[in-house]
Formats: structure tokens, C-alpha cells, sequence
């Protein structure tokens, strides 16, 4: 009965020490993510996945070693995490909010600086306009004086 419970121990010790060993891994690929990430929402994720591997851990290393406070510890270590991630969380969508506020006004200030040049353009062509017209109109009254001062001179022969 010794032997089995013996063999059992064993089998456990070595299932403890591949979970570790593969946890250990991915929580360095993990890190790798947390700063190569190509956006933030990734490094968040990625940290989030790192403070659960590590509570898995201290779980683990909680029932290998036979030591009760490591419970303890991991279940602080899992509120601290939940936390974090909320806090970073918020501060991440104030500043996304923030950049989408500034992009936005400056594309109110585009847009009404293309809005103010439209006008210039315009007020500008209608100056012109106004200055043909009254040009053509100076040559209308120049042609009709002439035609005046014909019809002046033809009376008067």
C-alpha cells in the first residue's frame, strides 16, 4: 500500500515539476508579447495572462510544498491583478478618448480652415466677376456716348 501511495507521490511531483516547466514558458513568451505587442489592447491581454500564470504557480507550488499560506498569498496576488488590469484598463481608454478628442478638433480646424479658404476663393472670383462687369459696363456706356455723339454729329450736317 506504501509503494502505491509512494508511486502516486511521484507521479505527482513529476506532473507538478511539467506544469511548471510549461507555465514557465509560456509566461515568457508572454513577456515577449507584453513588448513586442503591436497594439496596447494586446500588452494588456498579455499581462492579464502573465498574472494569471503566476497565480497558477504559487497554486501549484502551494500543494507541492504542502504550505498553506501560498493560497493566501495567490489569492491577494489575484485581486492586486484584477485590479491592475482595470486600472490600466481606464488609463488606456482616457488617453485613447483624449487622442480621439484632439484628432477630432483637428479635423473641426481642417475643415473649417478649407472652409475659410472656399470662401476667400469665392469672395475673390466674385470680385473679378463684379470687376468685368463693371468693365463691360464702362465699354457699354464708352460705345454708347460714341454712338450719342455720332448721331450728334450726322444731326448737326
Amino acid at each position: 500500500m506504501s509503494s502505491g501511495i509512494q508511486a502516486l507521490e511521484t507521479t505527482y511531483h513529476f506532473l507538478f515539476v511539467g506544469v511548471l516547466i510549461v507555465l514557465g514558458i509560456m509566461l515568457f513568451l508572454c513577456l515577449i508579447r507584453a513588448c513586442m505587442g503591436p497594439t496596447v489592447a494586446d500588452r494588456l491581454v498579455s499581462v492579464n495572462m502573465m498574472g494569471t500564470m503566476v497565480m497558477t504557480i504559487m497554486a501549484i507550488l502551494a500543494v507541492m510544498m504542502n504550505e498553506s499560506y501560498l493560497v493566501d498569498i495567490c489569492i491577494i496576488y489575484a485581486m492586486i491583478s484584477f485590479l491592475a488590469v482595470i486600472v490600466l484598463s481606464k488609463v488606456i481608454m482616457g488617453v485613447h478618448k483624449e487622442e480621439e478628442k484632439m484628432s477630432e478638433e483637428q479635423h473641426t480646424k481642417g475643415v473649417q480652415a478649407a472652409q475659410t479658404e472656399k470662401e476667400q476663393i469665392i469672395e475673390k472670383q466674385s470680385k473679378e466677376i463684379q470687376i468685368e462687369e463693371t468693365k463691360k459696363i464702362e465699354e457699354t456706356q464708352t460705345v454708347e456716348i460714341e454712338l450719342e455723339e455720332k448721331n450728334h454729329a450726322e444731326e448737326e450736317h
